[in-house]
């Protein structure tokens, strides 16, 4: 028999064992769980990152980064923010650089820009040639449009051109007439750079009657020329929707959605701002990197 002083100091050692075994839910009002601060700061260096070497091919200076850092932490990735740093990368003297450099590229094929200085010059000694007094409203018409691109990029920049009309005008010259060979290469190179398809059997008969002098429809709009082509093309749904395409590929690695390509396609159409363009692209939760 247990003596009566130990038995109760026993008694209440096992009832203080038992209670703490027991797995009670205690509610504490407001214990929200803290945001996780080391995944936004590599979220949003990674998006700095992203967006100075995807737009001007380069990595930001530590200053460009910091400040690009500091604007998106303080509004706390807003959508807001996140416009007004993308809006810095795209006000970068190099973005038209880049951007220019990335066209000329892919469609002339880095064609060597001393050879437009040479024929222009060319040209117009012949100009100084009675024999080839037939050819001058030709070679007038070759001087203009070759002056015009080698003023292509200033004019981008400057903000005198707009980026379809350096699209066009980088296909409406001899370069680019030599690379593509003939009225249905020419035809098929467009589509192809600007539309990432090749042309329906009857785009092509339509487009080639046009290209050739005679009268065609292309999307929906009667044409005579070759002129009348570009004007067409350049105009056409297709092309902007063509754009938004490229656009989505070049940066979300990926085809937009029907929704998309039909609100981004009339957005770009109506309002003819290609920066509007990608700072919409650029700005989304997905090139972010948060979704």
């Amino acid at each position: 028999m247990f003596h009566k002083t130990f038995w109760l100091p026993l008694v209440l050692v096992l009832a203080v064992l038992s209670s703490c075994t027991k797995h009670e839910e205690v509610l504490i009002p407001n214990n929200v769980p803290p945001p996780d601060s080391t995944l936004s700061s590599i979220v949003i260096d990674t998006y700095v990152n992203k967006a100075y070497i995807s737009v001007l091919g380069r990595k930001p200076s530590d200053n460009e980064k910091a400040e690009g850092v500091t604007l998106l932490e303080s509004a706390q990735l807003s959508q807001t923010s996140r416009e007004a740093f993308i809006q810095s990368v795209l006000d970068k003297p190099e973005y038209y650089e880049n951007l220019y450099k990335q066209y000329y590229t892919y469609l002339l094929v880095n064609f060597d820009t001393a050879q437009i200085t040479q024929d222009i010059m060319l040209y117009n000694y012949f100009l100084t040639q009675p024999q080839y007094a037939q050819f001058y409203d030709i070679l007038e018409t070759e001087i203009a449009r070759l002056e015009e691109l080698q003023d292509g990029y200033y004019n981008l920049a400057s903000g005198n051109n707009t980026v379809v009309e350096t699209h066009r005008l980088l296909i409406n010259n001899p370069y680019y007439d030599e690379l593509n060979m003939g009225t249905e290469n020419f035809i098929v190179a467009t589509f192809e750079h600007f539309l990432s398809r090749y042309p329906t059997d009857a785009e092509l008969a339509e487009a080639t009657k046009i290209v050739d002098g005679l009268s065609g429809v292309l999307f929906f709009q009667i044409g005579t020329s070759k002129q009348d082509f570009m004007d067409i093309f350049f105009a056409s749904e297709d092309y902007y929707g063509g754009q938004v395409n490229i656009v989505f590929g070049a940066y979300l690695f990926r085809a937009p959605t029907t929704e998309e390509s039909a609100y981004y396609t009339t957005y770009y159409k109506n309002s003819g701002d290609y920066k509007g363009l990608l700072k919409k692209v650029l700005t989304t939760d997905e090139y972010v990197g948060i979704n």
